[in-house]
């Protein structure tokens, strides 16, 4: 297996490495990023709680200024309320929290849990304030395949879900149950559609350069108005929408190996997503409809098969790459909107192997400004997450989750 959770894999082969690397790795932070003399850094988000292997990080959105916590192994936990004791920005160096950590779903019993499988995304429906319905991505087993459920909150207590509640939307056929799963699930700002993020299953990326099979795409479905017997309907300007060449209707993009996160610009509907690479390159993609983004046939803008001289028409190039000597799993984060002026519009994102985390501008046509703002330590970082204010928190493999502060 290469590359993306690599860090799962040394959970359960070195145990005692892991254990060493968690919590000491506050992220002392580098300046830059935004220019002037602003430095960042990371501060511990809810001092004495650990949580274990956050993979997702997500708000409801409902104003009650709670957070949730997706555990790999199939737990969601919610955090709340979220405020800071001084009444002080939470974007601020040296604000304490006060906060309670509740079990608000537990799947254990449907999650298969191990390397890079488990319970992997979660969404909250735009109305979920009204209608109390939230979205997960897990790993079944007996057969292996990707599950997209809908589960509803308990009508009698806020902070619980109703764990018989599970509405399966769609199941996807695996080649195996622990490789290449991506797992990211969000709501589309503009249209209201589920994304869903497939890995190519580990399966030598020959699922993604095809549109027949889901695996190795960005998929695109209306949980709000099923029909023909299915819990979705497909997007009637989804790209393959009503083709008769036998391509998944529910694809919007494809070409991926593992885009284990992808985020929306909320303020012009741009979809990006970090892809990560099998020996070379780390990219980021700026994600349209229909588009072909190459692998396995390139990993980032290189030849991958063949290594050299492949045809590449047709395939889009990603707007930013790097490679081993800068890390090697790429974690996509947000675009900031919080209350960081010197971050303001900038898309985030990180390493996994090297920790370093970045801040990046593209303005339409390419990359204007790439600086390294933090550092989270090796093998820690899992994924970016926000709160109801938009600030930016950093999830790591040992339980400890941070928030992005100026210091």
């Amino acid at each position: 297996m290469r590359r993306i959770f690599r860090f799962f894999i040394f959970v359960f082969l070195i145990p005692v490495f892991i254990a060493s690397c968690d919590s000491t790795n506050t992220g002392d932070g580098g300046g830059g990023g935004g220019g002037g003399d602003v430095t960042f850094g990371l501060e511990e988000a809810f001092p004495g709680t650990v949580f274990e292997r956050p993979v997702d990080f997500q708000n409801a959105g409902d104003g009650t200024n709670r957070v949730f916590v997706v555990e790999q192994k199939g737990v969601i936990k919610v955090v709340g309320p979220l405020s800071a004791v001084s009444g002080t920005s939470v974007s601020q160096k040296g604000v304490i929290r006060q906060e309670e950590v509740n079990v608000f779903l537990d799947i254990q019993d449907r999650v298969f849990f191990e390397a890079e499988s488990g319970l992997l995304g979660l969404a909250f429906h735009p109305d979920y304030e009204s209608n109390g319905h939230i979205y997960v991505y897990y790993i079944a087993a007996d057969p292996a395949r990707t599950v997209i459920s809908r589960f509803s909150v308990n009508g009698e207590d806020a902070d619980q879900a109703d764990q018989a509640s599970e509405l399966v939307l769609l199941e996807i056929p695996q080649p195996s149950p622990d490789h290449h799963k991506a797992g990211q699930i969000a709501f589309g700002p503009g249209d209201g559609y589920l994304h869903i993020a497939v890995g190519d299953g580990g399966a030598g990326g020959k699922t993604g350069q095809d549109p027949t099979d889901l695996l190795g795409s960005i998929l695109r479905i209306d949980v709000d108005n099923p029909e023909d017997g299915m819990n979705y309907v497909i997007p009637s300007d989804n790209p393959f929408a009503g083709n008769t060449s036998g391509f998944r209707e529910e694809i919007f993009a494809y070409g991926f190996r593992n885009p284990w996160r992808f985020s929306f610009d909320e303020s012009n509907g741009r979809l990006f997503v970090g892809d990560v690479g099998a020996q070379m390159r780390e990219e980021i993609d700026l994600v349209e409809k229909g588009k072909n983004y190459g692998w396995n046939i390139m990993e980032g803008s290189l030849c991958f098969t063949p290594p050299s001289g492949c045809d590449t028409s047709g395939l889009e190039l990603p707007i930013h790459e790097y490679g081993r000597d800068e890390g090697g799993t790429i974690i996509l984060g947000p675009v900031y909107s919080g209350s960081i002026p010197d971050l303001f519009g900038k898309l985030i994102y990180g390493d996994f192997v090297s920790g370093t985390i970045w801040t990046l501008v593209y303005n339409g046509t390419s990359v204007t400004e790439n600086s390294e703002i933090a550092n989270a330590g090796e093998f820690v970082l899992t994924t970016f997450g926000r709160d109801e204010d938009r600030e930016v928190y950093v999830c790591t493999l040992g339980g400890i989750i941070y928030r992005l502060v100026t210091e």
